[in-house]
């Protein structure tokens, strides 16, 4: 498996016989065989996670699909849509891909996607967003949707993870990846929407709270950044 850090929180997945494209919003697609089937994930409409070039992708393309939040508003268009709890299975000459859309904390869904070689999540904008501005009760009610979303991921072995870490929200910029690591069977995970800060990275090796998965974090340094899995 091989992971490409595109921009902010697009990823691009590149599996034996398909690629996995999440929340593309700028950036330079990697290279990958053409003749692959290529799967284009949107979590939500928010300008920094979906953006309407992805269509023009099928003139590259031959087989390509794509699974879109039921809150994107576009043309009709042949796309898979999906409202948080509802699920996709659909046959393809590569075999199987199985689509689970979680509830966001923000808008519009996380995706669990699960092939026959490896099991993906996408956070989307599903995240603890802890604000200082916001009430007592606001923030424990985000507190409570979180955990009950991520507890929807109990019993499932993740290989690779994409799950917000953001500076905006001060001290508490990492609570969101910090649950899930302690509450989920993931092998690596990478923070994303992080507003261009890469320095998060090391303020995560030193939090105290990370010292049982610090290995399984990705150290995201730029765009274009390749991982091997």
């Amino acid at each position: 498996m091989k992971i490409t850090y595109i921009q902010h929180s697009g990823f691009a997945v590149e599996l034996d016989d398909r690629v996995l494209i999440f929340d593309y919003y700028r950036g330079a697609l990697p290279e990958f065989d053409r003749e692959k089937e290529v799967w284009v994930f949107a979590s939500h409409a928010h300008y920094d996670h979906f953006q309407p070039c992805i269509f023009a992708w099928a003139e590259r393309f031959p087989r390509i699909f794509y699974v879109l939040s039921s809150d994107i508003r576009i043309p009709e268009r042949d796309v898979f849509r999906m409202r948080p709890g509802q699920q996709i299975c659909a046959g393809t000459d590569g075999g199987r891909i199985r689509v689970e859309a979680l509830r966001s904390t923000d808008e519009g869904v996380a995706f669990l996607v699960r092939t026959k070689e490896r099991t993906i999540y996408h956070a989307g904008d599903l995240n603890w967003w802890h604000w200082e501005e916001e009430s007592d009760r606001y923030n424990a009610l985000m507190e409570k949707a979180y955990k009950k979303e991520i507890g929807k991921l109990a019993g499932v072995h993740i290989d690779a993870a994409f799950v917000p870490v953001d500076p905006r929200l001060g001290a508490q910029y990492h609570w969101g990846l910090d649950w899930f690591m302690r509450q989920t069977d993931t092998d690596l995970v990478f923070p994303m929407h992080m507003q261009g800060r890469y320095d998060l990275y090391d303020r995560l090796m030193e939090e105290p709270v990370a010292a049982g998965y610090r290995g399984k974090i990705a150290h995201i340094t730029g765009e274009g950044q390749v991982f091997a899995v």
